[in-house]
């Protein structure tokens, strides 16, 4: 709020302010002859600048001074159409659209037809004699010329794509695929596929669309042929690094441009490692008796399982990503990504699409964990749904009493029972390989425990 006591000031506005929004101009015509404001005595306190001035030396200066602002009284201050001028409105277009309109007056003829009158005004057509050209569309047209049409070898892996996906979440790459031409070679293809998918599904998906954009381009019959490599946003491949492995989950990695590449010999994708099996040679040529035979068969399998577990030993430190679900005591479990490797184990919270699931799943943090303070992994119930739950006990701290084990806590965990034996297998090697002091101190620890129970009794001494 503010308040004026100019009193020239004031005269000058409210003159000014009927003169300029006044439209018929009846205002400007009554208060140009008396300005009220230059008939007041001006003082050298209360002086309102231009009241001194003359009119003619105004309309000298008007031309040099700047436009001035009129109100618009269309805009805030423009009252409603009344309802007469609304219906006047109405009839007049309905007025305009009955002149587009003719009404035909059905009149009965007095004097009645014949029926040759009626034979000539509507001719009977003959639709016997009549023959219909069969149309054909032009899908089966094309189906026609190729009746043998080979299919596609990557049709498989459509369900993998992301655009046709509601509710989960998705991966997007730019992918540069190197078999083609160096036109089109400068631009990347643009693949949007599940992040539940591996990298194998992933090549099959690009040789997939690439096949439908492409078509012209020869591709090999299997997946097996390709491999992915991290590439510059130019659509340079970055050889120094190997290419991503097949059998890991493409939400692990965070490249966004990527270059198919075709091998010059194709890969076996396979789980386990290969082994070299030599027969074994009897001294004699003659067959011995049959529990000769049986106990050589179980040597045989045997020294195999214990093959596959020195491999397993040896491949436990290589980094392996697994979808388990981590079991909270206040909130629901949550699904997470377990990366274990030789140094570190990692828990990455999957992303729920879900609106449900982020209301009472909560928030799973990201965490991570040395090899160093993990001192046990152990199976703690098999469900009969085919899952199971492992519990991981580490130290996280060591305690003020100069305790060398620290704090032990537990994170428990389920997933299928496949599933829990690989990861619990997995952190076990990794674990005797290394034998940390906490892990030693833990399990003898533990020894103590049960040596104390089985020497506890309540019987009299």
């Amino acid at each position: 709020m503010a308040l004026y006591d100019n009193k020239h000031w004031l005269l000058s506005h409210i003159r000014k302010s009927f003169i300029t929004s006044d439209d018929s101009g009846m205002c400007e015509a009554v208060m140009i002859c008396d300005n009220i404001a230059k008939q007041l005595p001006v003082n050298k306190y209360d002086c309102y600048p231009c009241v001194e001035q003359d009119e003619e030396e105004d309309d000298l200066d008007s031309m040099a001074q700047s436009f001035d602002l009129n109100s618009d009284l269309q805009f805030g201050l423009r009252r409603h159409r009344s309802n007469t001028a609304q219906r006047l409105e109405k009839m007049e277009a309905e007025k305009k659209k009955a002149a587009n309109t003719i009404h035909v007056k059905w009149i009965t003829n007095p004097v009645p037809l014949s029926a040759e009158a009626r034979a000539e005004l509507f001719p009977r057509k003959d639709l016997k004699n009549t023959k219909r050209e069969k149309q054909v569309s032009l899908l089966t047209e094309l189906l026609a010329k190729f009746p043998d049409m080979p299919e596609n070898p990557f049709k498989d892996f459509a369900r993998m794509d992301g655009n046709a996906q509601v509710g989960v979440s998705t991966k997007r790459y730019l992918i540069f695929i190197t078999m083609l031409n160096e036109n089109d070679r400068r631009y990347p293809m643009e693949v949007v596929i599940i992040s539940s998918a591996k990298i194998l599904d992933l090549v099959g998906l690009i040789c997939w669309k690439c096949s439908i954009e492409y078509p012209d381009v020869p591709l090999k019959d299997s997946v097996n042929h390709y491999g992915l490599f991290i590439a510059e946003d130019d659509g340079a491949v970055d050889w120094d690094f190997p290419s991503l492995d097949s059998r890991e989950v493409v939400s692990k990695f965070g490249f966004t441009y990527l270059a198919l590449v075709e091998r010059d010999q194709a890969v076996q994708q396979d789980e386990t490692y290969p082994l070299l099996i030599e027969s074994l040679s009897l001294h004699h040529s003659e067959p011995g008796p049959s529990s000769t035979r049986a106990q050589l068969e179980n040597q045989l399998e045997e020294d195999m399982n214990r093959i596959r577990g020195h491999i397993k030993a040896i491949g436990a430190p290589v980094y392996q990503s697994f979808n388990v679900y981590v079991l909270n005591k206040v909130r629901a479990r949550s699904e997470i990504h377990l990366g274990i490797s030789g140094e570190k184990l990692e828990i990455f919270p999957v992303i729920q699409q879900r609106v449900s699931a982020r209301l009472w799943g909560g928030k799973q943090k990201a965490e991570t964990f040395s090899m160093e303070d993990v001192v046990s992994c152990d199976v703690t119930e098999h469900k009969s749904n085919n899952r199971s739950t492992f519990r991981l006990v580490y130290c996280q701290k060591k305690g003020s009493t100069g305790d060398e084990l620290g704090t032990v806590k537990h994170r428990d965990f389920e997933s299928e029972t496949t599933v829990a034996s690989d990861i619990v297998k997995k952190v076990n090697h990794i674990l005797e390989v290394r034998q940390s002091d906490k892990r030693r101190e833990y399990i003898a620890s533990r020894e103590r425990k049960s040596h104390r129970k089985k020497n506890f009794h309540l019987g009299p001494r």
